[in-house]
């Protein structure tokens, strides 16, 4: 297939200049794949450390949670579980300590002392973080808690206090509000769409900046804790948020020390288009170079193309058009130097000069043409004479031929003749010697009886014996005269050139099961089985008494050659019509033929089996009536050990 496309050269140079800009896109492509995946583990890395940062924000809280605590510890007043003086004291340190929502002193029975603010607590004796303090006497994290009628989480850190002999006083409770961390979210100045959440191992979102009333408490994505709380306890992934905006997420995963929460998962997660934003503005700039580099390279090479190839092309063109008009005096007057345009100027020349030459020597050639016409009309006149004459000795010797070959046709006509009359008188010889042999003995009997009746000698046994001899002799005539009446019958099908019924139309299915009723006295002598494959309402127009003669003989010869002595075997006869076209399948499932006799079995004649009576002539009338008679074909296909199958195809 050609492209129209391709036919201009100046076409052809611009594609040539984008093809091998192709290198460079490819460069810029893979560059910006590079540049794409740096990006992308920069922007990873940089969300690692921002998650780091607030990790380690979260771990400075529970510090400072153990620093405060263990510092008030030590106040007298805490010491001495004074109320005034340790109520004035916490609220001091939860006015310093924005982070706390809560401080709170109790005695070891987990009565409050102090808290700030007032009134928030009345006992903590039931709480985990009071009796894990008390009983280990250290330093308790305990867990995440929403606080009642606010949107709020918070986290308990409790500390012992104790006396100078270690005994305990009493016990520190600070809550921390999760809140806190929005205030660093905010002073981080992460880009905008940035969000931060803290979930905990249950999957419960502890908080959630921005938007933090609306996504605290409440149960965390589901795939989002799947990439969590796999594999490595930090990372990065890609994900679409609650909100469905796609955003590169950090995450890490903290386990505070003495803390009886399940691990705390840490997110911070930047939208896909800020943190991949300088990878598409690299390849988008390099895009935009490339474009403008092919755009001047193609300029360039039109504009350079135009002055170095296409003008002298224009010349070698006009050069070949006035050239094509019959001008061979043309010439393309362009320099013949080194270059292929100059080599194609010089070839163009050097045709045209020679072109020039041969319409002159064409010139000379016509007028001496002219003179030798008038020559060679005298020298035709003189041939054609010498010619007829010769012609009519040819036709009297054609004719002469012509007898010779058809008094040669006739001798081998007669010669085949001869030798098939000469094979008849074999084969009707043994019948009717066989016959000729009991009437001699039926007459000497006959003799030898009326001797006896004349003297009156003649006995009941003679009478007896004289009938079983002629009975027998009168048998073994029939026998071999009906014999050599089946030859003769035989015989004369091999003359395929007469049938022995007229043409007319009858119903295929049912003439075949006339033939096979007429052979039923054979057949039913066998184990042998015949199957009929033929179409019910067939009918044909065509010559009966000829497929009769063609399925008896197949049959026959069947019977005669296929099987072995107790064999059970399967003939198949098949007809169909298709297009004007009769086709006849007969097939057996016994011996087959043996290659070497395929090529032989439609001679006449010709039999393996002439022990048994054959003759040779059934499958020779086969062919003749098939191809004669019925103007068809018949072919054989066999296999030793495999059956034989007769394919007869006649015209109907």
């Amino acid at each position: 297939m050609r492209f129209s496309f391709f036919s201009s050269i100046r076409a052809i140079l611009v594609f040539l200049v984008l093809l091998a800009m192709l290198p460079a896109l490819g460069i810029m492509l893979c560059s910006g794949y590079s540049l794409r995946e740096h990006m992308i583990v920069d922007a990873e890395e940089a969300a690692l450390r921002q998650i780091h940062g607030m990790a380690s924000h979260h771990e400075q809280v529970v510090e400072n949670a153990r620093l405060l605590l263990a510092t008030l510890a030590k106040a007298h007043e805490i010491q001495t579980l004074d109320p005034l003086g340790s109520q004035l004291l916490l609220e001091e340190m939860l006015t310093r300590n924005e982070a706390y929502v809560a401080l709170v002193l109790s005695d070891p029975a987990g009565r409050i002392v102090a808290v700030s603010p007032v009134d928030s607590f009345s006992s903590i004796a039931g709480e985990v973080y009071f009796q894990d303090a008390k009983q280990g006497m250290r330093f308790v994290t305990g867990m995440y808690h929403l606080r009642q009628g606010v949107r709020s989480v918070v986290m308990e850190f409790a500390q012992p206090v104790m006396d100078r002999e270690g005994g305990l006083r009493g016990v520190l409770v600070a809550l921390f509000d999760l809140n806190y961390f929005g205030r660093i979210f905010a002073a981080a100045h992460l880009p905008e769409g940035s969000v931060f959440t803290l979930t905990d191992a249950e999957g419960i979102r502890l908080t959630r900046f921005p938007e933090t009333e609306k996504y605290t408490w409440v149960p965390d994505l589901p795939y989002m804790i799947e990439k969590m709380s796999a594999g490595a306890d930090q990372g990065t992934f890609l994900d679409k948020g609650v909100d469905g905006v796609r955003r590169l997420y950090g995450f890490k995963r903290v386990q505070f020390e003495d803390a009886h929460s399940p691990p705390l998962m840490i997110r911070l997660g930047q939208p896909e288009d800020l943190a991949l934003a300088e990878a598409r503005r690299a390849l988008v700039r390099d895009m935009v170079l490339l474009v403008l580099a092919a755009v001047l390279a193609v300029a360039t090479a039109w504009f350079v193309g135009n002055l170095t190839i296409m003008r002298r092309l224009e010349r070698l063109m006009a050069a070949a058009d006035r050239l094509g008009t019959g001008d061979l005096s043309t010439r393309t007057m362009l320099d013949h130097d080194k270059g292929e345009l100059g080599v194609l100027a010089a070839a163009f020349d050097r045709m045209a000069e020679s072109l020039q030459i041969q319409d002159f020597d064409r010139r000379r050639a016509e007028h001496e043409c002219c003179q030798l016409n008038t020559e060679l009309e005298e020298r035709v006149a003189s041939r054609t004479a010498e010619l007829a004459k010769a012609n009519k000795e040819l036709q009297t010797a054609l004719g002469n031929l012509r007898q010779a070959q058809g008094q040669l046709v006739m001798s081998e006509k007669l010669a085949a003749l001869g030798g098939l009359v000469a094979g008849v008188a074999h084969e009707i010889n043994t019948p009717v010697g066989v016959a000729l042999s009991a009437s001699s003995t039926m007459a000497e009997k006959n003799r030898i009886l009326n001797a006896l009746f004349t003297k009156g000698e003649m006995k009941r046994s003679d009478l007896t014996e004289y009938l079983e001899s002629t009975r027998e002799g009168l048998e073994m005539s029939l026998l071999n005269l009906n014999r050599a009446s089946d030859l003769i019958r035989s015989f004369k099908m091999v003359a395929a050139d007469q049938v022995s019924e007229s043409r007319r139309s009858f119903n295929v299915r049912e003439y075949i099961g006339q033939v096979l009723l007429s052979l039923r006295p054979k057949l039913k002598k066998t184990p042998h089985r015949v199957e009929v494959e033929c179409d019910e309402d067939l009918v044909i127009e065509s010559y009966p008494g000829a497929l009769s003669q063609i399925l008896t003989n197949f049959i026959v010869n069947s019977l005669t050659h296929a099987f072995g002595e107790g064999q059970a075997g399967l003939i198949r006869i098949a007809v169909a019509k298709n297009d004007g076209t009769l086709s006849l399948t007969y097939s057996d499932d016994g011996c087959g033929i043996a290659p070497e006799v395929q090529d032989r079995i439609f001679e006449p004649f010709y039999t393996t089996a002439r022990a048994k009576g054959s003759t040779g002539l059934g499958l020779h009338i086969v062919f003749n009536i098939v191809t004669v008679t019925l103007g068809g074909t018949v072919t054989c296909c066999s296999a030793l050990g495999q059956g034989t199958t007769f394919q007869v195809r006649v015209p109907v």
